[in-house]
């Protein structure tokens, strides 16, 4: 596994499909910075493997599909960023196919053991609100656990993220519990962290939903998107 040897480094001479394909060859852990006539995007890469890409307003191979296609890109390397998988095809696969390549079936399920992800695939509640995450580019990783901390789904390895988003929630309705029926909520909860970044929980709808956002998230437009996924669906005619 390779780190960036430079931050901030920007390459010349060099098409950013074969820098790419270096990147995965020396297994690195970076961020690669693209820009070309104004517009500008990343792809994240762990170990490698490039695992997420944010352009626009757009995420994952959506936000890959934009960034092949920019004419005569500037890139540069920086520090890595611990984000969730949303690109989940081999590079080459998606070299060789370059914006025409696909983003799969559905929205990826979380990671982790076969049994959360069954109860994930047959919830389609869980199914949209992870569709609708996905597609927020400020958004790092999510976890999603039940009202009594029971973990159901997450795109992180870090428990102990998890574990704080249980806390906080439990001990949030402890002190409104302790305060009677004077206080209300909670409704959000922000929390700014030391390592970069924004830790927002929105417990909602039987469940807790926890999000790592970027450091500069509009965190009320991201609320706002993420209940949206929640409320109920108006039926089809016919259906």
């Amino acid at each position: 596994m390779t780190e960036p040897a430079q931050a901030d480094q920007n390459f010349h001479g060099v098409s950013l499909p074969s820098f790419l394909q270096l990147l995965e060859q020396e297994r690195t852990n970076c961020t690669l910075a693209v820009s070309s006539g104004g517009r500008s995007g990343c792809f994240f890469f762990r170990d490698g493997r490039l695992i997420d890409a944010v352009c626009e307003g757009e995420a994952g191979m959506a936000a890959v599909r934009r960034l092949l296609v920019m004419e005569d890109p500037a890139f540069r390397v920086i520090a890595p960023e611990d984000r969730m998988e949303r690109v989940t095809q081999p590079l080459a696969r998606i070299l060789l196919h370059g914006s025409a390549a696909d983003s799969g079936s559905g929205p990826m399920l979380p990671g982790g053991e076969a049994v959360i992800a069954e109860a994930v695939k047959n919830h389609p509640l869980l199914l949209r609100l992870i569709a609708a995450i996905m597609d927020l580019p400020a958004v790092r990783h999510y976890c999603l656990l039940s009202q009594k901390g029971k973990m159901i789904a997450r795109s992180s390895d870090n428990r102990q993220l998890c574990n704080f988003i249980s806390y906080a929630v439990m001990s949030s309705l402890q002190m409104r519990q302790s305060l009677g029926g004077e206080v209300r909520g909670p409704h959000r909860i922000e929390a700014a962290l030391e390592s970069g970044g924004t830790l927002l929980i929105l417990p909602s709808c039987g469940l807790i939903i926890g999000l790592l956002l970027d450091q500069q998230a509009a965190v009320q437009d991201i609320a706002a998107c993420v209940r949206a996924a929640l409320r109920p669906q108006p039926k089809k005619e016919g259906g």
